[in-house]
């Protein structure tokens, strides 16, 4: 043995001993850090398991090039799958505080804001309580909660993952799914194109049973007029798909109005909806800033007015750059022919609803001294389409109107209120209907007819106004596809009626379904060639025949 070696086999002895002294301390380390519980009582969440201390090597300047190369890689090698069990265990697929999760507690409907500092960036929800809080690193709102009311579940309301405070470990477990999808419920292509065609029924945590899109909206004080219009809006098979297959990953693309909308448009066709019923408190929270409180919570407004506001506001979103359309004019958009009287000039303007006027009320009673109620036709009030009616309020200004192109859906909206000098009246005239087969071949432009094969419209939606003008409340009536029935909503109440009281009800705005729409919201080619054929024939039939000259006649 030479001098050099016997000198490095002391050192390398004295490494190994040291190694060996750090592995023992390291594991018990490790063992007291398993023991190792919260500040709090025994009730209090476990704490996480400490990194496991990466193992030192005591190398001696005498130790060769080749013996430091090692001792670095097996450094390297063991820092890094230490931190790679420390990333595994913050995520744990068991918590011992999930039966503390109260259910009954559970409202995702409201706007996404800490109950304290009313901040919407970080927000967490507590799954005991309901509350709202923001953070989830110490000191924050979220933490003291913890740490005071000893509530240890909380969930993301952004990214939806579920935390356990104060340990600050993420908890992975099937049994959070529902909570998971009723806080942001999602569809696919497959879910959607079945809504209207297959018969879905829902089943609240308090066991009552609820139809899904057929459900009670909370009144937030005089919000009746944003109730009917959301109810009538989940009729609109396109529109309401788009709004369920909405892409809300990206922040930046979509306004407040129409990312709310899809939301609640979601938990409204949520068949796991733990209360039944949907507050829409953040759809109206956005309408109020978008519209710089021209329509919000606490004051009464007119669902029409809405409604146009609305399309606008979700048009201008959503218009394409090429072509200018978008979902809205896909629904909604017709053409009226407007000739002048005078010059007999045509012009195409396109609508997105028609209105409807009513004949004068009657001044005086009947000579029972009772107020008479008139009631007309809706085929009266859509004469003024009919392309030969003048209308207009001086003879300078007639026109006649026609129907140029038939939208998928028509709107119609009776013109009930007329606001003068002193107060707002309001015509109680009952307007008849038809619920299906409502024909307008007759007050569509005879150049158009090829381009309109099919004239007829089925109700899906009206929306109504009881009481007197200020005091009156909106209502709506849905027709359910899936079970061709009709339900009456007022706020949270949903019950069923009967056709023939739809059509005797006072109707403020109607909304009426193409019959070659089918229950995916795509066209019925086959019906559009059907009556195609059928027109043709008619029009065949009506033409004259020439008449065959008798040689013989006298």
């Amino acid at each position: 043995m030479s001098r050099a070696e016997a000198t490095a086999a002391p050192a390398a002895a004295a490494a190994a001993a040291a190694a060996a002294e750090a592995t023992e301390a390291a594991a018990a380390a490790a063992d007291a850090g398993s023991k190792r519980r919260s500040p709090l009582d025994s009730s209090a969440p476990p704490a996480e398991l400490p990194e496991d201390p990466a193992p030192s090597t005591a190398n001696p300047s005498s130790s060769s090039s080749s013996s430091s190369s090692s001792s670095s890689s097996s450094n390297s090698s063991s820092s890094s799958s230490s931190s790679s069990s420390s990333t595994a265990k913050r995520v744990r697929r068991t918590c011992p505080y999930l039966g503390t999760i109260n259910k009954h507690m559970l409202d995702f409907d409201f706007e996404k804001v800490c109950s304290i500092c009313l901040s919407n960036q970080h927000v967490y929800a507590c799954l005991v309580c309901g509350r709202y809080f923001q953070g989830r690193g110490k000191s924050t709102f979220a933490f003291m909660h913890a740490l005071e009311q000893r509530h240890f579940v909380y969930v993301n309301l952004t990214t939806c993952k579920v935390y356990c405070l104060p340990d600050n470990y993420e908890v992975q477990d099937y049994s959070l799914q529902d909570i998971i999808y009723n806080l942001n419920p999602t569809y696919t292509p497959q879910d959607v194109a079945r809504l209207s065609a297959e018969v879905f029924y829902g089943k609240s945590l308090d066991g009552a049973d609820f139809l899904p899109g057929c459900v009670g909206l909370n009144n937030l004080s005089k919000t009746d007029f944003f109730a009917v219009i959301i109810q009538s809006l989940c009729t609109i098979i396109p529109l309401r798909n788009y709004l369920l297959l909405l892409d809300l990953s990206e922040k930046q693309k979509y306004n407040s109005v129409l990312k709310t909308l899809s939301e609640l448009m979601r938990k409204i066709f949520n068949r796991r909806n733990f209360k039944g019923i949907v507050s829409p408190h953040e759809f109206l929270q956005a309408v109020g800033v978008e519209s710089k409180k021209k329509f919000r919570i606490g004051e009464q407004s007119d669902p029409l007015a809405l409604f146009a506001w609305l399309l606008n506001v979700l048009h201008r979103d959503q218009r394409d750059k090429k072509t200018g359309g978008s979902i809205i004019h896909d629904c909604f958009q017709g053409e009226v022919l407007v000739t002048d009287a005078q010059s007999e000039e045509g012009k195409k303007t396109p609508f997105l609803y028609l209105t409807l006027d009513l004949p004068p009320a009657p001044i005086f009673k009947d000579s029972l001294d009772r107020n008479m109620i008139p009631t007309v036709p809706i085929f009266d009030l859509l004469q003024k389409f009919d392309g030969e009616t003048d209308s207009g309020p001086t003879p300078l200004q007639r026109k006649k109107c026609s129907l140029y192109k038939l939208p998928r859906y028509l709107v119609l909206a009776v013109k009930r209120f007329s606001k003068n000098n002193f107060f707002v009246e309001k015509n109680p005239t009952i307007v008849t209907f038809p619920v299906k087969n409502l024909d307008l071949r007759e007050y569509v432009h005879p150049d158009a007819l090829e381009d309109n094969p099919v004239t007829r419209y089925n109700l899906v939606a009206n929306i109504c106004h009881q009481g007197k003008p200020h005091d009156g409340f909106y209502k709506a009536q849905v027709l359910h596809a899936p079970t061709n029935e009709w339900h009456e909503m007022e706020d949270l109440r949903v019950t069923p009626v009967l056709p023939q009281f739809v059509a005797l009800s006072e109707a403020y705005i109607q909304f009426y379904q193409r019959q070659d729409i089918m229950t995916d919201g795509s066209l019925d080619e086959a019906l559009q060639q059907k009556c195609l054929q059928e027109m043709k024939k008619v029009k065949t039939q009506a033409e004259p025949e020439d008449e065959i000259e008798d040689i013989f006649a006298v």
